[in-house]
């Protein structure tokens, strides 16, 4: 029989106490319980410590002071002790399957699991939408060939993915100002095999302060920020680029943006609002809207 890894989930959390409970209480009620639940709280002005705290006699509690998303996943790791790591942002859930099935398809050589996640909105009513809304028999070759040919994949939010330990340690902590599930998620296929579960772990969920429209009151700005969205994936894609130099693995010749829709849309819309980098600006238009039909 295979020996079943042990699994760390890690919920972090920032003055999410409207959501932390419902985030720990998924958690906890598993069919295949986490060896440990570790609650990082960063500094938070609300009652979270409050809520969390309600917990403390069945998951160990870190109350910190306000180091940001960056910082607190880097340092939790040196917290947990599991085979794989979850880490789930406070304003999410798990399914009662995650950790289960999780276990189920991770084996030595694998980098992460990742798997799909429904979307619900601030109040938790699904909205008829998943990220990423995999196909159904996305294998790790398949990731593997994508990466090798395009430098990128698909890959889903942090909630949405189980580390190993073995990779964590070897890239952690990250230093560069880029998101940290952005750079984790780009780098991983280079360090092992990334396995896809299609169907739906846990619900990701979308509201005023986790858009990247939303200033730091939490008002959505009419319009994003599309050049800036555009240079933090180029930063995230230079990670890959220095990782990729320090394990001597080759990288295809290519634009890697022009693989990403997402971003062959915002080059467009860049374009269309005149606030282009000046790399991006120099691209014909003709090429960038043949790019996104294709």
């Amino acid at each position: 029989m295979t020996r079943k890894p042990t699994v760390s989930v890690i919920v972090t959390n920032y003055n999410y106490a409207n959501y932390v409970a419902a985030a720990i209480e998924s958690a906890l009620n598993q069919t295949c319980p986490p060896d440990e639940l570790i609650v990082v709280d960063d500094g938070s002005t609300d009652n979270s410590a409050e809520v969390i705290r309600r917990y403390q006699d069945r998951i160990h509690v870190i109350l910190q002071k306000n180091e940001g998303g960056r910082a607190i996943k880097n340092s939790a790791l040196s917290h947990c002790h599991g085979e794989l790591v979850i880490y789930l942002d406070a304003d999410d859930l798990l399914y009662p399957t995650a950790v289960e099935r999780v276990c189920k398809e991770f084996s030595p050589g694998v980098a992460k699991v990742q798997y799909d996640l429904d979307i619900i909105d601030a109040e938790g009513a699904r909205l008829g939408r998943r990220f990423c809304n995999f196909y159904g028999n996305l294998t790790p070759v398949d990731v593997q060939n994508c990466f090798q040919r395009t430098g990128t994949y698909l890959w889903p939010v942090t909630s949405g993915n189980a580390y190993a330990r073995d990779f964590l340690i070897r890239v952690l902590p990250l230093t560069l100002r880029v998101p940290h599930d952005g750079a984790l998620n780009t780098i991983a296929p280079l360090y092992g095999k990334v396995v896809t579960i299609a169907e739906p772990q846990g619900q990701y969920r979308v509201h005023s302060r986790n858009n990247s429209r939303a200033d730091d009151c939490g008002k959505i700005n009419p319009v994003p920020d599309f050049a800036a969205r555009i240079r933090i994936r180029k930063l995230e894609f230079d990670v890959l680029r220095e990782h990729a130099a320090r394990l001597n693995k080759p990288l295809p010749a290519v634009d890697f943006l022009d693989y990403e829709q997402v971003f062959t849309n915002y080059r467009i819309m860049a374009r269309k609002m005149q606030r282009e980098d000046a790399d991006d600006a120099n691209r014909l238009l003709i090429g960038l809207l043949l790019n996104g039909v294709w």
